[in-house]
């Protein structure tokens, strides 16, 4: 599985090295490093908890990095002094630049630059550990549409066997926005079709409501899910879906398991860390003094925010609150937030065991239809050495 990190605020920029570097369980130390508090307890009483754990959030997550931070520059300077932009269409407010890079975090100097010199109210980071996709530019995330960036930790099953009709539904500008193989640029794309009911890249850059975004996540998850009963039946398995989406003034992040016990992966969101996360206020996010002794801001200036992150950043435990199993967290353009349990249907659960016996009982009928077919070619062959003994006899 992979690793993320979002944080959104109306007001109050954070620099990237702030959030993703200084900490010492930033998410660039979270290449090869976990720390999960609170998460096991979620299955108190089985012995798989721990398990379950560790099978959804991998410790080693080296397979390419991507930040999306939203800045106005764009639309700032495209539309000059005649107030008209190059291409005749409208660029105004927040857009997402892009930084993809398939080496290591720890000694990557552009992205370190990048880091130190800029400041945001919004951003999307993500390290990713690939399954089966291959370890290229193109297959990191975050995945950008238009104004909107898009992120996902987990997998889809079997992804290769509903790959054709996810690309069936897409309509042609959604379609040709996806350039790499992952379920997860599939899956946002499915996301940005729904959400601009198919509509096509005209309509990326127009202002949808925060519940229209977190409609156009639970229709893209559904179909998924149903992608899959239709499919492959009683062999589908559960997904581990943990998606974020956000047009850089607004943000939905969902965690999701279709199944009836187990925990997605790990999801923890904090309107607190953030002051901890900016030099300019008190506090350490490894819990230590700072080097300096110089004024600080009050922690009361702050600007409201929302950090959504696969793992704490700080070592605060209490500035941190886990997202329940198949439950949004809806951020507003004001900086209040809600917590709200995603629509379900108990027809969307699957179980890897229930998937591994419908594969072997097709299996067993696979040897009796093999082994009836040899027994009747078996039986046609000596019917038809029968018939020339026969035939042989009587012409003697």
């Amino acid at each position: 599985m992979c690793r993320w990190f979002a944080y959104i605020s109306p007001t109050e920029p954070c620099l990237l090295s702030d959030v993703l570097i200084t900490p010492k369980h930033s998410l660039t130390n979270q290449v090869n490093d976990h720390y999960l508090p609170g998460l096991i307890a979620h299955l108190p009483n089985k012995t798989t908890a721990e398990h379950e754990a560790n099978a959804r959030n991998r410790i080693l997550n080296a397979d390419g990095l991507g930040v999306a931070w939203y800045t106005s520059s764009y639309s700032d300077f495209e539309s000059g002094i005649t107030a008209e932009s190059e291409d005749g269409k409208p660029h105004e407010g927040l857009r997402p630049a892009i930084y993809k890079t398939i080496q290591p975090p720890k000694g990557d100097m552009n992205y370190r630059s990048i880091c130190a010199n800029t400041e945001t109210r919004c951003v999307f980071a993500h390290i990713r550990a690939t399954s089966e996709s291959a370890v290229a530019h193109v297959n990191n995330h975050p995945f950008v549409f238009g104004k909107f960036a898009f992120m996902h930790n987990g997998a889809i099953s079997d992804f290769t066997s509903i790959r054709r009709a996810i690309c069936d539904m897409l309509d042609h500008d959604t379609y040709a926005n996806v350039q790499g193989t992952t379920d997860s640029e599939h899956i946002g794309a499915l996301f940005m079709h729904f959400l601009s009911s198919g509509k096509g890249k005209d309509t990326w850059d127009e202002n949808y409501s925060v519940h229209a975004i977190a409609h156009a996540l639970h229709t893209a998850i559904k179909t998924v899910c149903n992608l899959q009963k239709e499919i492959l039946g009683a062999k589908r398995r559960p997904n581990s879906l943990n998606l974020a989406a956000t047009d850089g003034t607004q943000m939905v992040a969902c965690r999701f398991r279709n199944h009836k016990e187990e925990q997605p992966p790990s999801l923890y969101f904090s309107t607190r860390a953030g002051t901890t996360l900016n030099r300019k206020y008190p506090d350490h996010p490894d819990g230590c003094d700072r080097p300096d002794e110089g004024p600080r801001k009050d922690e009361q200036e702050h600007g409201k925010h929302v950090i959504v992150a696969s793992e704490p950043s700080t070592y605060i435990e209490e500035d941190w609150n886990i997202i329940n199993k198949n439950q949004y967290l809806i951020v507003h353009k004001d900086g209040r937030f809600t917590l709200q349990n995603m629509l379900y249907s108990e027809s969307w659960n699957a179980d890897d065991a229930e998937a591994y016996q419908a594969v072997m009982a097709e299996a067993e009928d696979q040897k009796t239809i093999t082994a009836e077919m040899e027994s009747l070619k078996a039986n046609i062959a000596g019917a038809e050495g029968q018939k020339a003994n026969v035939t042989g006899a009587e012409s003697h």
